[in-house]
């Protein structure tokens, strides 16, 4: 199985996707939903929602997809994490939810993370950081594609 890990702020919900004179009313850019469509549909990638809309559930993220024109597969969402440091909670790193979600699944081929953070740590050679004022690319696109056609070790300790 082939995963694409996807933000939306950023990645398919650009900056230039707020302004007024450009705003669409499902606020998803559609040439960044495009390029994320090209590189499911070309890898056979499944989509793990790790944005922080995943809050609102499973069943919502699969409504604004589809209604955002998102053709591919989604099969699940990163969980919400935190870490008690001293005596404080803070919420875990984007990295450390996936990771999480990817630990003991034997069946992940490869996969790769659209956000606009770098809060990756270990899973930072996986991360294609999207620019937040422009989205997900067509450029973007080609290396998400050229990184799932290439398997690689995703056994996480």
């Amino acid at each position: 199985m082939k995963i694409v890990f996807l933000d939306f702020d950023g990645p398919i919900i650009p900056a230039q996707s707020h302004m007024p004179e450009r705003a669409i009313e499902s606020k998803a850019w559609p040439d960044s939903v495009e390029a994320l469509n090209r590189i499911t549909d070309t890898t056979g990638a499944v989509i793990v929602v790790s944005s922080n809309w995943r809050s609102d559930g499973l069943h919502r993220m699969h409504e604004l997809l589809k209604s955002w024109g998102v053709t591919g597969k989604v099969i699940g969402m990163t969980p919400i994490l935190f870490r008690k440091i001293d005596s404080l909670w803070r919420a875990a790193s984007r990295g450390e939810e996936i990771a999480e979600y990817l630990h003991g699944k034997t069946n992940v081929e490869s996969f790769v993370i659209l956000d606009d953070d770098r809060d990756m740590e270990e899973l930072e050679p996986y991360l294609i950081q999207t620019p937040f004022d422009v989205g997900l690319t067509e450029k973007d696109a080609d290396r998400a594609i050229d990184m799932l056609t290439r398997a690689h070790d995703v056994r996480l300790a």
